[in-house]
């Protein structure tokens, strides 16, 4: 159920950090667009995990470890979308979500480790005597 609620926050999230790249697109090269949307997606996605996914609260030091773990997921994004529109030649604004499916799986490795796992329901009181 983690995961399916964390593979829906992050479809959001790419249509978040798709429409940000094409506005960024009109005023940067690709790279600086690319690395641009997925920053401010990231800080988007980090809140809507913690709360909505993984149901953990948000804290400075699950950001720290957020940020950490997703510094991984955009040098592995930006390559990828290197890749796809140097080597491959493909379209530049078709890259986000081909990049963002490439590396959802690692994505949410390093999810679960920077937020741990989800709550659980207390444990049963035991009972006396």
């Amino acid at each position: 159920m983690v995961f399916a609620k964390f593979v829906v926050i992050n479809v959001l999230n790419t249509g978040l950090y798709w429409l940000l790249y094409l506005l960024f697109l009109q005023f940067m090269p690709y790279l600086w667009a690319n690395t641009a949307a997925l920053v401010l997606a990231v800080l988007a996605a980090y809140v809507a995990n913690a709360r909505f996914a993984f149901d953990v609260p948000t804290s400075r030091r699950s950001l720290v470890r957020y940020l950490i773990a997703n510094g991984t997921t955009i040098v592995a994004r930006t390559g990828v979308a290197f890749v796809l529109v140097d080597l491959l030649r493909v379209r530049e604004g078709l890259v986000p979500p081909i990049a963002v499916a490439i590396t959802t799986p690692l994505a949410f490795v390093l999810t679960r480790w920077a937020l741990g796992p989800p709550r659980t329901a207390a444990p049963a009181p035991r009972p006396v005597g």
